[in-house]
């Protein structure tokens, strides 16, 4: 009897971690979440939503998602904001657009509120919390360059987001050149490397790029990529080198 029931408790403590073990892999086979992303779905976006997202309408969660955002960026409940946009782009990873909201509500709205209207009346404490809304957008961007890499659109904002909250120049010229190596970045885009480098403090590696840039234009050419606001940076970046060399022999 006694071994009988020692087999039995043996069995059952084998038992209990592969039942779990099981759930957990059927629930992933069925909604593709498992673990704490699961968990953290559940308890952030209510049932309703929750039974949405891990039922398979991941689209129209992530969009609920999305308009609760709205709303708390409307309140100015940042927090709100944060984990509702976060939550959405683990929803629809492949979305774009969701990333590239969300990192605009986190580095310049939310960063933007925390600087001038939180109500903090130390200044450095008010822009140690506005820098930290900043990297949480960069952060955003940099997960979605990952998620979306064949796409412009993402390296594009991380090298805005470098220029316009971090001014980290050489950074943006960087993330512009790997957009347009993707293919699908707007024209001007090409002519924002060289503004970037010049921003940066090397106005000749910016004059070289624009040198080399007016050179893939060609004769005559496309007029829809602007020669003649090359042609121009390169007279001013020409001038501006020949004017600080003459400074410096005086």
């Amino acid at each position: 009897m006694g071994g009988a029931i020692g087999l039995l408790l043996i069995w059952g403590g084998a038992k209990v971690p592969w039942e779990k073990e099981m759930t957990r892999e059927q629930r992933k086979a069925t909604y593709g979440f498992s673990g704490p992303t699961a968990v953290a779905i559940r308890e952030k976006v209510g049932q309703g939503l929750a039974l949405a997202a891990l039922g398979g309408f991941r689209g129209l969660a992530a969009n609920a998602l999305m308009l609760q955002a709205h709303g708390a960026w409307e309140e100015q409940q940042w927090m709100r904001v944060r984990s509702s946009l976060e939550l959405a782009t683990v929803l629809q990873p492949r979305v774009a657009v969701f990333w590239d909201t969300a990192s605009w509500h986190l580095a310049w709205n939310a960063a933007v509120a925390a600087e001038k209207y939180g109500g903090e009346p130390n200044e450095t404490r008010r822009r140690i919390e506005a820098r930290r809304w900043v990297e949480a957008g960069r952060d955003l961007l940099e997960r979605g360059t990952k998620a979306v890499p064949e796409k412009a659109i993402l390296f594009q904002r991380l090298g805005d987001l470098y220029w316009q909250r971090l001014g980290d120049y050489q950074a943006a010229a960087d993330c512009y050149r790997l957009a347009l190596a993707k293919g699908d970045a707007p024209p001007y885009l090409e002519r924002f490397v060289g503004y970037a480098l010049d921003k940066a403090g090397d106005s000749r590696g910016a004059l070289e790029y624009f040198r080399g840039l007016r050179k893939t234009m060609g004769n005559p050419p496309d007029p829809a990529r602007r020669p003649e606001v090359v042609e121009r940076e390169i007279l001013r970046l020409e001038k501006k080198l020949d004017e600080g060399k003459i400074g410096a022999s005086q």
